[in-house]
């Protein structure tokens, strides 16, 4: 039970619940991947590269661009594809968000890496503390899994990711003077 009296609950941007069987590499290349990853852990050799604007703003040295280390593809592989899973199937994700005040979770409707109808699934079996918590799913039509980082310019009047986001939050600060 979350019974801090300053926590209203938990906002989630596209939850890594489950993940697309096309987005993991072949056999041979995760047994190389796992292999090399511990002989070269800070290497990026057959590893995804992140985009270079990414990094906000361009001249921040904050945010990684280039090929990932292979320690971290491995472990990213390992947690999306085996770990996130056996904890969604088994009622573990469901059990710890047990009792929240209120949930929040933006996905894609794109996203090309977890399937949507995985997070819905989790979604309708989280339960909150009370009648009155906030339960909301928000899928932003024509988003993929970099959603806040994809710049979505086919309508201006369409809500971005952070408009969703901060409408949560604000009904969630409302709380304090309520």
């Amino acid at each position: 039970q979350h019974e801090h009296p300053d926590f209203y609950g938990i906002a989630l941007l596209a939850p890594s619940l489950g993940v697309n069987p096309g987005a993991i590499p072949p056999s041979p290349v995760v047994t190389a991947l796992k292999a090399l990853s511990f002989f070269l852990p800070s290497h990026g050799v057959l590893t995804p590269i992140e985009h270079p604007t990414y990094a906000c703003p361009p001249n921040s040295r904050r945010n990684f661009s280039g090929r990932w280390p292979l320690s971290t593809s491995s472990m990213l592989l390992d947690l999306t594809s085996n770990r996130v899973p056996n904890d969604v199937v088994s009622g573990n994700v469901q059990q710890t968000m047990e009792g929240l005040p209120s949930l929040f979770v933006l996905m894609g409707d794109k996203d090309e890496i977890v399937p949507l109808q995985s997070v819905l699934d989790w979604f309708d079996a989280v339960p909150l503390s009370s009648d009155n918590g906030e339960k909301m799913l928000t899928v932003l039509k024509g988003a993929g899994h970099g959603f806040f980082h994809e710049r979505l310019k086919e309508n201006k009047k369409k809500k971005t990711a952070f408009d969703h986001l901060f409408e949560y939050l604000n009904r969630c600060a409302k709380k304090d003077f309520e």
